[in-house]
């Protein structure tokens, strides 16, 4: 990770506006405030910015601290518009709570106790269920998709033909239900329960 040239240059020209920014911006990427943000932020601590400055003085204005992902929106976009230590600090502790920093995954070291080494390999198979599933999420979504875009081609092309065949209105109307009849079909063939 590392810091911004946007951000550097801000720190360098004194902007302190441009450095609440970029600062903010880092949050979008590292909810949890525990590697691009903090990075930033002690850059710019480091490189002439001091905190006097840096934070604003605390507006007042009231706020949720219980940890959720509504409050946590509510609270960054408070924090866009009054950078205080108050509401900076209060975000770090909901981002951790709800994107707690990822710890690595090492190998277990041989003196591990048996209990830990199936804590590991119970870690690693959920990470790797939780993968899998993903996969097939996005798989169905995609299979749903091109199903979907398919039978909407469909349903235009059979209403197409079919008004040339029997006329515009009548082949038109008899096309249509064809072609939305396979579609559906396609679909519930496709998500149906099994």
């Amino acid at each position: 990770m590392s810091v911004s040239e946007n951000l550097k240059n801000a720190v360098a020209e004194h902007d302190i506006d441009d450095v609440r920014g970029g600062l903010w911006s880092c949050i979008a990427v590292d909810m949890n405030m525990t590697g691009r943000f903090k990075e930033s932020l002690e850059y710019a601590l480091a490189n002439g910015i001091d905190a006097s400055e840096l934070y604003e003085e605390d507006d007042g204005k009231l706020f949720e601290t219980e940890a959720s992902i509504d409050n946590f929106s509510k609270l960054g976009g408070g924090l866009r518009v009054n950078f205080s230590k108050k509401k900076l600090d209060a975000l770090r502790t909901m981002g951790r709570t709800l994107y707690p920093p990822t710890q690595s995954t090492e190998e277990p070291k041989k003196n591990n106790t048996e209990s830990e080494r199936r804590t590991t390999r119970a870690r690693k198979k959920s990470a790797h269920e939780g993968q899998s599933s993903y996969k097939a999420t996005w798989g169905r979504q995609t299979i749903g998709g091109a199903a979907t875009g398919g039978a909407v081609i469909g349903l235009f092309t059979a209403a197409k033909r079919g008004a040339k065949i029997g006329g515009v209105i009548g082949g038109g109307l008899v096309g249509a239900c064809i072609g939305a009849c396979v579609g559906a079909a396609v679909v519930y063939m496709l998500f149906r329960e099994k």
